[in-house]
């Protein structure tokens, strides 16, 4: 039954697909039902992926989560987070620190997120900033621009569309960045997925 409700809902959003693609995106990746598309950037070396995968919760919830700093322990390679600065529930300045294979250095990141409402949904913008807060690189500061724009559909569901362009920097090839970020979409959509019915899970109260 939740294969043919994907499905149905797959077809009536096919036009969404159609457009992605006719605006230079290009399919390179499917995973857990999440479609995976690439576009270059204006940095030649560097690629802009897009994912794109339905979730079971409304936008509310989805942004309640990525704005949260407890619950991303789970995430492949983090070694810490923390808050630098907090304006509001929405508009926050996060520092990430991840364990980096051997033999590149680790790496570490600063940016600020913020969600706002947009038609159907939100839209939540990670932004990589320098902060008087930010302690020593661990090894080498990297950078990510990301927006996940958050679409409600009918069943109290999201069609989330997470678009980013992550730079290693440091010595590290431009594929690898590109590797990463071909994956991020899909890890932040199956994160979703498996937070979204955990009990600590509010919606975002806009009360601000």
């Amino acid at each position: 039954m939740k294969n043919k409700t994907f499905t149905i809902v797959f077809f009536l959003l096919y036009p969404f697909f159609l457009g992605s693609l006719e605006n230079g995106w290009k399919k390179v990746n499917e995973e857990s039902k999440i479609q995976v598309y690439l576009k270059p950037s204006s940095n030649k070396y560097l690629d802009i992926m897009k994912g794109i995968g339905l979730v079971d919760g409304p936008p509310e919830k989805i942004a309640y989560i990525l704005l949260d700093s407890t619950q991303k322990k789970n995430w492949d390679g983090l070694k810490k987070e923390r808050v630098l600065e907090q304006k509001s529930v929405i508009n926050k300045v996060f520092y990430q620190s991840y364990e980096v294979p051997f033999p590149f250095s680790n790496r570490d990141i600063v940016f600020r997120i913020t969600c706002e409402k947009i038609k159907g949904g939100l839209l939540l913008k990670y932004t990589s900033e320098n902060h008087p807060k930010a302690p020593k690189t661990v090894g080498e500061r990297a950078t990510i621009n990301a927006k996940y724009y958050l679409k409600r559909i009918k069943g109290n569901k999201t069609l989330a569309t997470v678009e980013v362009i992550f730079d290693l920097k440091g010595e590290v090839p431009s594929f690898i960045s590109n590797i990463i970020s071909k994956k991020w979409p899909i890890s932040v959509i199956k994160h979703v997925r498996r937070k979204i019915k955990k009990d600590w899970v509010k919606e975002l109260n806009y009360a601000y």
